[in-house]
């Protein structure tokens, strides 16, 4: 893509590099032929690189990305469409999320095109449980991404997925379908559109539409086993059972490395599993090894979103312990403090549940629940959160006894 694509000055960073534009929003990273030519170029690789890291919320990316940014001068090139986009990264990682947000929406009131930092923005608003307040950014940016812009895919199927986390279904479906119909493989938008689809229950409408488009996603390195999760559950949802777990054994299969984030969405399908067909033990080894696997993420992660799958991973796995654990070393560093309140609440609940007192974890998830969305993630991953509290409570009555999740699971 060449720069005469982007010839108005409101494009702001995506001028910069056009090439990598659309790999990178596309959820690919960089180009792997992507080198930096230009002293914009140079200072924009770094940031792009340390984006995706920091959106994983593990410490020592952030502290990894701080020292680059601790070496660039502090008005970097001759170049001010990275200006404020430098100073918002350099408060992202001190965890000064608030101040971030304010300098990229600066940026964006200057360079209203910029669909490289509406997704910035965007993200950093999921981590930290603030997905619904892009509106703000749509007001400022629609006038300039329109139909003809060269990223208007992407933006649209950001704002698909925002207008989902607000309730509006049907236009978050309506936009995706747009973007998807603009750029069939832009698979954020196909997450848009099948986020939509879950949360009006179209099953049916959900696994037709993704195995229809399959092959423009199954291949994307940066979201596809997300979107396979999605197809998991809605198999799932549809009473398809065996379509559903040979669903899941596909998308495990995928795994590249042995990390535990790479094993959230396992969390996310396994734990509903498990809830829903209480005498399937089919799994009970994989548990074991993503309890060992989440083990590695206690006390390295600034999300209670991930620090609550790998408590759900040690409750299956029978650990109670190691919630124990997570829990102690939860002292909220990089967390803003409603967020660590709500978090630390939602692992006990879970350390509850794993240990068979269900009337705790009832009345601890019940009392929360008004906050979860502090929490970050999605509506739909949230609701392994409703489901424990709806099992909890069905295991209050006092005839039940107080069995260990292992038993009573």
């Amino acid at each position: 893509m060449s720069n005469s694509e982007y010839a108005s000055r409101a494009d702001g960073c995506c001028r910069l590099w056009p090439d990598v534009n659309t790999h990178f929003l596309s959820l690919k990273g960089l180009p792997p032929d992507a080198v930096p030519r230009t002293a914009a170029q140079q200072v924009l690789h770094p940031l792009l690189v340390g984006f995706d890291a920091i959106a994983g919320c593990e410490l020592k990316e952030f502290y990894r990305f701080k020292m680059h940014l601790q070496r660039l001068p502090e008005a970097p090139v001759a170049c001010p469409e990275l200006v404020q986009v430098v100073a918002a990264f350099r408060c992202w990682v001190d965890f000064d999320y608030s101040g971030a947000r304010a300098l990229f929406i600066a940026h964006l009131h200057e360079y209203p095109g910029d669909v490289l930092t509406v997704f910035f923005v965007h993200m950093l608003d999921f981590c930290t449980g603030k997905t619904c307040d892009l509106v703000d950014v749509f007001d400022i940016c629609d006038p300039c991404v329109d139909a003809t812009h060269p990223l208007s895919s992407f933006y649209l199927g950001i704002k698909s997925f925002v207008l989902c986390e607000r309730s509006e279904f049907e236009q978050a479906r309506v936009l995706g379908l747009q973007a998807v119909a603009q750029r069939p493989d832009n698979i954020y938008a196909i997450h848009g559109v099948v986020h939509a689809l879950h949360e009006q229950q179209q099953w049916a409408a959900l696994c037709e539409f993704l195995e229809g488009c399959k092959d423009n996603w199954a291949f994307n390195p940066g979201m596809r086993m997300h979107i396979y999760w999605h197809l998991a559950i809605a198999y799932l949802m549809s009473s398809q059972y065996e379509r559903s777990t040979a669903t899941f054994r596909e998308f495990y299969a995928l795994k590249d490395f042995r990390y535990a984030k790479q094993d959230l969405d396992a969390v996310g399908f396994l734990w509903r599993l498990k809830l829903q067909n209480l005498e399937d033990r089919q799994f009970d080894e994989l548990w074991q090894d993503l309890s060992i696997l989440w083990s590695g993420s206690i006390g390295t992660s600034t999300s209670h979103f991930h620090n609550m799958h790998a408590a759900f991973a040690f409750a299956a796995a029978d650990r109670p312990l190691l919630i124990d654990k997570l829990i102690a070393e939860s002292d909220g560093f990089g967390i803003e403090p409603a967020t660590q309140q709500v978090g630390v609440d939602v692992l006990n609940a879970i350390a509850f549940f794993a240990r068979g007192a269900y009337a705790e974890c009832y009345q601890i998830l019940a009392a929360s629940q008004s906050v979860w969305l502090r929490l970050g993630g999605s509506r739909a991953q949230r609701e392994l959160l409703m489901k424990t509290m709806n099992m909890a409570q069905k295991m209050m009555p006092s005839h039940q006894p107080r069995a260990r999740l292992v038993n009573a699971l």
